[in-house]
């Protein structure tokens, strides 16, 4: 027997007859039961099977020997499996749970029925993540090696990385694992661009240079994955970006002569800006057809416009799927400009600090799927962690830094418990929410003023005339 994806073919036994019938996978059981036990009371003896489980409680789905089965669940989620037989019994009348009278027979069914039980999905993830453990320290090996020839087989591994995703998305049709081979070519290219610029002896002369050719390279080998494998682009998408913005925070510090956190500010603020505009930058990816506005009153009246229902719908899910790639990148990258602002030491550097870290706290509340919302509250818990490991790394004596850490600790866990149980599915007056929308707004015009003090503006154009 094989488990359904679609349908379940099973058989249903009711008291008077058999019906083999096929269940659709997504539907509830609360939904399928009136048509099964419509279907039954038309067989034979049916006249009055309604009626009969009505006065016992109504009419329940069970396997043999088990518990009913709940009717808010659909098929798929009951693990109902093709072949199988269902039974319909009156909810009074229910089969209690089998009573084994062998020891080894209950040992054997208990076995089986487990949850956690070695499948071979956890084979194929425990397979990969080894692959995966193995190529990493071989990417390890190489930029620790650090010479010309270890260069040349840092590329030269995440090309042969990139032609076996290709075959595997393209000839066998393995997309996740197609992506994980794409992943670890992005880490052979980051470390194959550290070393383009000669050899590396020690990891401490990792320069900016150095690094703007690394994300160039890892960027560049993300576009090519993202090519290769086209089901998982938009992950590739988000190496893209950070790939790419990290050879600007790198060409400031090369050309400029910026600080990491003056870098990290700059991209982070440039980012922040490109937010808004990124659903509309999804949307034209996927290629989902914009609606069109009339012009005219006539136009309005003769308004024909056909849309394909399932192009639009599988159009739409990609676009999704896009705008959580360049989410998450954003994310990821005002986690480092938070980082690289918090061991700044200045108080421009750790003003934006908070100021990133607040921003992108409140903008998660705007996106409602967990993939989206995820990352810039991740973010923002990386702020917060590397403001007070700053502060605690900070020439501070040691009751000073227990009493500040400890009473931020404490007020962020009172906030933190206030909204989890005071907030969390309750009714909310949208005072407060167009509150938090107008503190938004405000941090968002701060972020450039605030940059520009990051970056000593301010100084240099009053010195301009002397």
């Amino acid at each position: 027997m094989t488990v359904a994806s679609e349908l379940s073919l099973v058989t249903i036994v009711a008291p008077h007859t058999r019906m083999d019938v096929a269940l659709p996978g997504h539907v509830p059981l609360s939904e399928l039961l009136s048509d099964l036990l419509q279907h039954a009371a038309d067989g034979p003896k049916g006249e009055d099977l309604v009626e009969d489980g009505a006065a016992q409680g109504g009419w329940v789905l069970s396997r043999l020997g088990k518990a009913p089965l709940d009717p808010d669940l659909t098929p798929s989620q009951h693990g109902i499996l093709d072949g199988e037989e269902l039974y319909f019994t009156p909810s009074a009348q229910a089969a209690p749970e089998a009573v084994f009278d062998d020891v080894i027979d209950a040992m054997a069914t208990a076995t089986n029925e487990r949850v956690g039980r070695w499948q071979n999905t956890t084979s194929r993830v425990f397979g990969t993540v080894l692959a995966s453990a193995a190529l990493l320290g071989g990417a390890a090996a190489i930029l620790f090696t650090g010479t010309g020839l270890a260069m040349w087989a840092a590329l030269g591994v995440g090309g042969a990385l990139l032609c076996a995703a290709l075959i595997l998305a393209r000839a066998l049709g393995k997309a996740a694992s197609a992506t994980v081979l794409g992943l670890l070519a992005l880490a052979y290219g980051l470390v194959g661009g550290l070393l383009l610029l000669g050899e590396l002896p020690d990891l401490g002369d990792i320069s900016a240079p150095r690094v703007m050719t690394a994300g160039a390279v890892a960027g560049v080998f993300a576009v090519l994955a993202g090519i290769v494998v086209i089901p998982y682009a938009p992950v590739f998408h988000c190496g893209a970006i950070c790939g790419f913005s990290l050879t600007a925070a790198a060409a400031l510090s090369t050309f400029l002569g910026a600080s990491p956190a003056e870098a990290g500010a700059a991209i982070a603020t440039l980012l922040v800006a490109l937010v808004p505009m990124m659903p509309m930058l999804s949307f034209r990816i996927s290629r989902l057809p914009m609606p069109t506005v009339p012009k005219s009153p006539q136009q309005l009246r003769t308004d024909g416009e056909k849309v394909d229902s399932e192009l639009a719908l599988l159009r739409s899910e990609r676009a999704d799927q896009h705008l959580t790639g360049m989410l998450t990148a954003v994310a990821i990258i005002a986690a480092g400009a938070e980082v690289a602002l918090a061991f700044g030491r200045t108080v421009p550097a750790t003003l934006a600090a908070v100021l990133f870290t607040l921003l992108v706290l409140m903008r998660a509340r705007v996106f409602l799927t967990i993939r989206q919302r995820l990352p810039f509250l991740l973010a923002g818990v990386v702020g917060l962690v590397s403001l007070a490991l700053a502060f605690w790394t900070d020439d501070h004596d040691a009751a000073t830094r227990m009493f500040v850490l400890l009473s931020a600790a404490a007020f962020l866990a009172i906030i933190a418990l206030g909204y989890t149980l005071g907030v969390v599915g309750k009714q909310v007056s949208p005072i407060w929410g167009r509150i938090v929308d107008i503190l938004e707004l405000l941090l968002v015009f701060a972020v450039v003023p605030l940059t520009a003090w990051v970056w000593n503006l301010y100084w240099a154009i009053r010195t301009i005339n002397g």
